[in-house]
């Protein structure tokens, strides 16, 4: 099978580019290498092209305002005017919904074993964080194409089912494209309180779960001109 991360180890054998946030909040460095990652654009590329089913333009979803961001789903969509999960596109046509790709499912369970492996040994042990649920097989993905001037409000993913909630099922994010500053808090924004960030370059993957399941998350800027040269990808940030 083909390994998907690309990580450095120290002599313990830690992965120095597996970086715990928080306790349910891991970021995974240079997870997807460049081929894969071709790879990854090609394969969505060829699904968002569909004038049925295809990308479209989403500025409120009912949950966040979304400024230069085109959206597709995959497994199922998100009827915005509903607020429901349809197997077809309701809002758009009435197209069905595009498969998920199973190689992203297989990344999914890939980049949880490889989190789930740093947070039950060396230094993070120690600090007794919650691994993150395994063997469950995601059914539902959002790619995210953002312009240059794209940016994502602060916002909660929980128009998902009660009982995946409840579960604290991971939630995963493929980087692939521009860098982006990436921020994040455990209660809403409010006052003068900045939330956290973190910059996230193509490459990178970001996990969710547990007790961050309910993660305050956006995408405050694109950060133009840092994707890799070697992409066949328009200046953009591309997030799955």
């Amino acid at each position: 099978t083909e390994r998907l991360e690309a990580v450095r180890k120290d002599q313990d054998g830690a992965d120095r580019d597996v970086v715990v946030l928080q306790n349910g909040f891991v970021q995974l460095v240079g997870f997807i290498p460049p081929d894969v990652q071709q790879r990854i654009i090609d394969t969505v590329r060829e699904l968002g092209v569909s004038p049925e089913s295809g990308f479209f333009a989403e500025r409120f979803d009912g949950t966040k305002v979304s400024a230069d961001v085109s959206r597709m789903y995959l497994g199922v969509h998100w009827n915005s005017i509903s607020q429901s999960w349809e197997k077809v596109r309701g809002n758009l046509g009435g197209a069905p919904v595009a498969a998920l790709p199973k190689m992203l499912a297989d990344m999914y369970d890939e980049a949880v074993k490889r989190a789930n492996r740093e947070l039950t040994r060396g230094p993070n042990k120690k600090r007794k964080l919650t691994p993150f649920v395994e063997g469950k097989v995601p059914n539902v993905g959002v790619t995210n194409f953002y312009e240059p001037s794209g940016s994502m409000q602060m916002h909660q993913d929980k128009s998902e089912s009660k009982s995946s909630m409840d579960a604290g099922y991971a939630v995963m994010g493929i980087c692939i494209g521009d860098a982006c500053e990436f921020t994040y808090a455990t209660e809403a924004p409010a006052g003068g309180k900045k939330p956290k960030a973190v910059r996230l370059e193509s490459g990178d993957v970001y996990l969710f779960g547990g007790e961050s399941r309910m993660m305050w998350h956006g995408v405050s800027k694109v950060v133009p001109r840092t994707a890799p040269p070697s992409l066949r990808l328009p200046p953009r940030r591309f997030k799955v």
